[in-house]
């Protein structure tokens, strides 16, 4: 009877020691990883509209995201909170201690004019810097009525729908390598493509696509030429085009 209480004993001893070398292990582990996973180096690419070390502050916020492996993960499989101007964010572990943080900001697809200065904004129409310069590649857009104008405020126009046909049209022109001075929209949202002295009217139905793919085609033959090309009814189907000398 008392070495079966003994060894009851010798038994729960022995269960209180593989249970407190199991904890001391997990601490040690745990310690280890915090140490070894602190980030003390960061590099930050993709970035022109905020500087590396604010994007830094605004991606590493507290302790747990001092943490290469917690960052990396939160980035990798978690809902992450928004950046102003950004559109993606990803988080490369390039060594325990060391992170890439790969920014993708959204871009600028335009810009208005307006009491001297030019007012450059993104695909959302939120207006992200504003200055007299004007930037190469960067369409002006005309014809947009709105009723307030602001840095970092999105334009105030009465249908937010003509972003998503501003960032169409000048996504196209991209593509194609066509590089117009002006975009005009007009109150019924026809566009019109301002080359030096060529005027090309897309007017607002579809097929911008193809309307787009086949002013490519053409604009050799428009180059030193005055006057509108009418693409408005063209389409795959009816391919009519006609040119308006000035």
């Amino acid at each position: 009877m008392r070495i079966h209480r003994k060894e009851k004993k010798q038994k729960r001893g022995r269960g209180f020691l593989v249970a407190a070398v199991l904890v001391l292990g997990l601490l040690l582990a745990g310690t280890l990883a915090v140490t070894l996973f602190q980030i003390r180096e960061v590099e930050v690419t993709g970035n022109s509209f905020y500087t590396s070390q604010e994007i830094q502050d605004k991606v590493i916020t507290d302790r747990y995201t001092s943490n290469s492996l917690f960052l990396y993960l939160k980035y990798k499989y978690f809902k992450t909170e928004e950046i102003p101007f950004v559109d993606k964010v990803e988080v490369s572990l390039l060594a325990p201690g060391k992170v890439r943080i790969r920014v993708y900001e959204k871009s600028i697809v335009g810009y208005v004019s307006y009491m001297g200065s030019n007012f450059y904004f993104d695909q959302d129409g939120v207006v992200v810097e504003c200055s007299s310069e004007v930037k190469t590649g960067v369409p002006c857009i005309s014809g947009l009525k709105f009723n307030a104008l602001a840095l970092y405020q999105k334009l105030a126009v009465d249908d937010d729908s003509i972003f998503n046909r501003i960032l169409t049209i000048t996504q196209l022109v991209k593509k194609y390598e066509l590089s117009p001075d002006r975009i005009e929209f007009s109150d019924d949202l026809s566009l019109t493509l301002y080359f030096d002295q060529v005027r090309v009217a897309l007017g607002n139905s579809g097929s911008l696509e193809e309307k787009v793919g086949r002013l490519y085609d053409l604009f050799p033959d428009l180059e030193g030429r005055s006057g509108v090309f009418h693409m408005e009814n063209y389409t795959d189907d009816s391919k009519f085009i006609s040119f308006e000398q000035d």
